[in-house]
């Protein structure tokens, strides 16, 4: 891949590989520089590590860590507590949502599988405002159901109890691990269960030894994934913690971070802390990888003889769709319903008829509506998650494609595995860093709180685009740039006009993705954002949050949440269906000579035609194999 052009008896790099050069420059920048400064400043503080007179190395913040070593065991054990608690049960809900929709005969599976992945669109802070007005002990529409009960006591949930963080941070993640497991249910052959079963196994046994030990490698990634994810999650530490879950690392590096009135943010500390969950995290990372690197010996896709089973459910069947009716009920339906009457009262106030006819306005709409700033935070959100997805994306097709096509060397796997690191990152520790590296870049280039800043932030997420994009390069046979090469193309010519063509749906698919992702963020922009600069998100947190002063109106920001979460399912479903529409379009294009996405990008005659020999014979052994 790193070839160089002879002139001239001097060698000079060739398109592509300045490319390639640029497209890993830039992944150095958003994932190692910040991290970089966040060593320093741990072992260089207590302050900035520059451009400050107190500044010099040392290893004082780790003394300090140790020596409140009470605090430090706490935050561990809280954490830990918290985020594997979390952990479990969202993994416990979306391996059985996802065995119901894949591997079962019930009902309405189609309906089950939007119902989950709804949630995804709703944004984290949105979710989490929503939890807490559905468990206000005197207006929470949850607790007045279960009032109803016999033997219910007072207040049946007290919503700032740390169980019911672990349970409310579990409903909010059921969504990611829930799109991973179903691929690797779908893929996994029922035969081998059929066969155990046939053999005299009971079902626990046929879980027990067959069932698991083929899922355990994907199982696991996922289980490490989802701690990383619920590791870096602010929004219900925030909301609900700051009494039982003050200790979690994600409040806690954001308190340190806070100045309060007469004290200097904590800097150096809170880098030791974040270097510390960075390490664990690392441990996590590298455990799955190593547990992972021969996943395909438990492979049982086999070709034609291939065919998932469905188990019959039989008497099962109204149990489990009842407890995918409560599932619905408390991860859209209530929630929803909670934010909607929270933005019709002027104050809380529990649910009734009476209420429902003499107390509700929904004047908080038309406010919201009106609102200059809520049109410029929405500008602004979409200005940062649109950028962010589209360096992501560029920079990562571009080094996904160079690592792909070359060979196999340790330092090409090296390179491929850092590409891959920001999955490992948790987004605390990504926001903080990025922090500091804007503070230290500051008084040199003073971009620190501005939209530029969030939007290189944002990025940070490349790593989930350089993996499809990788994948999707590998599924295309090199035979299409060899034959362009031959007929006098350029490697970046043949790259542009003919892999970048056939990587578009996966490329635009990954941009929505992410494009959602940025919209509904709001751990970074809690490290990085100003006033002037903060996203949607942000400005619905100073709308919900008592230390607003002036900017506190909790209907309003009920009602702000609503119309966001109305916005960004309209925009995700909508860019869905255009590039669904876009594909099927395609697809139903007649094919004349050769190949249509050939034709819309057209090289010179004789690499077009050699190009398009060489899809034409890659397709027909495709048929051919099938």
């Amino acid at each position: 891949m790193f070839q160089a052009r002879r002139t001239a008896g001097r060698t000079r790099p060739t398109s592509m590989t300045i490319a390639m050069i640029v497209a890993g420059a830039i992944i150095f920048i958003l994932l190692a520089v910040p991290l970089i400064v966040q060593v320093i400043t741990a072992f260089r503080g207590p302050f900035l590590p520059f451009g400050v007179s107190s500044a010099q190395w040392g290893v004082e913040n780790f003394v300090t860590l140790w020596q409140l070593r009470d605090d430090f065991w706490g935050v561990l054990g809280a954490t830990g507590a918290f985020v594997g608690g979390s952990t479990v049960l969202s993994l416990l809900m979306a391996f059985g949502l996802a065995w119901v929709t894949v591997r079962t005969d019930a009902p309405l599976r189609r309906i089950i599988s939007v119902l989950v992945i709804v949630p995804y669109i709703i944004p984290p802070i949105v979710k989490a405002q929503a939890y807490l007005l559905m468990l206000s002990p005197e207006s929470g529409v949850l607790n007045q159901l279960l009032r109803l009960l016999p033997f219910a006591s007072d207040v049946p949930i007290d919503p700032y109890a740390f169980p019911t963080m672990i349970a409310i941070q579990a409903l909010t993640n059921v969504t990611f691990p829930y799109l991973m497991i179903v691929p690797i249910l779908t893929n996994m052959d029922g035969s081998l269960e059929e066969s155990a079963r046939v053999s005299g196994a009971s079902w626990p046994q046929t879980l027990r030894r067959v069932t698991l030990p083929m899922l355990w490698p994907g199982l696991l990634g996922v289980t490490v994934l989802t701690f990383i994810l619920g590791l870096g999650s602010l929004e219900v530490p925030l909301l609900f913690g700051q009494e039982s879950g003050r200790s979690i690392f994600a409040l806690k590096l954001w308190t340190l971070i806070s100045s309060n009135a007469g004290e200097l943010p904590q800097y150096g500390l809170a880098a030791a802390w974040g270097l510390v969950f960075l390490v664990i995290t690392t441990i996590a990372f590298a455990i799955y990888l190593r547990a992972t690197r021969n996943a395909e010996r438990r492979a049982s896709v086999s070709g034609k003889g291939f065919r998932p089973s469905t188990m019959r459910m039989g008497p099962w069947k109204i149990p489990v769709m009842l407890l995918v009716a409560v599932f619905a009920l408390l991860t859209g339906i209530l929630p929803l319903l909670a934010l909607l009457w929270a933005a019709i009262t002027p104050y809380p106030v529990a649910f009734s008829l009476e209420a429902l006819l003499g107390s509700t306005d929904w004047g908080a709409f038309a406010i919201v509506l009106a609102d200059s700033e809520f049109w410029v935070s929405l500008g602004r959100t979409v200005l940062i998650a649109g950028g962010s997805a589209t360096i992501a994306v560029v920079v990562a097709t571009v080094f996904a494609y160079g690592i792909a096509r070359s060979r196999k060397t340790g330092w090409v796997r090296a390179l491929d595995l850092f590409a891959s690191s920001s999955v490992a990152i948790p987004a605390t520790i990504a926001g903080f860093a990025t922090f500091l590296t804007f503070m230290v870049l500051n008084p040199y280039i003073p971009i620190a709180g501005t939209l530029l800043a969030l939007v290189i932030a944002y990025s940070y997420r490349v790593s989930i685009a350089y993996r499809s994009s990788y994948s999707a390069t590998l599924q295309i046979r090199p035979e299409l740039e060899e034959a362009a090469l031959t007929s006098g193309a350029s490697r970046f010519a043949g790259f542009r006009r003919i892999i970048a063509p056939l990587l578009m749906p996966t490329v635009m698919a990954v941009w929505i993705q992410m494009f959602i992702l940025g919209t509904n963020e709001f751990t970074l922009p809690a490290f990085l954002a100003t006033p002037s600069s903060r996203p949607l998100s942000m400005y619905i947190y100073a709308m919900i949050n008592p230390r607003s002063a002036q900017l506190y109106a909790p209907d309003q920001g009920a009602a702000m949440a609503l119309i966001f979460t109305l916005m960004v399912f309209a925009i995700g479903y909508g860019l869905q269906w255009a590039l669904s529409r876009r594909a099927i379009g395609r697809a139903r294009k007649p094919v004349a000579t050769g190949v249509p996405t050939l034709a819309a990008v057209p090289l010179d005659a004789a690499a077009e035609e050699s190009a398009t020999t060489a899809l034409a014979v890659q397709r027909r052994r495709a048929r051919a194999k099938s």
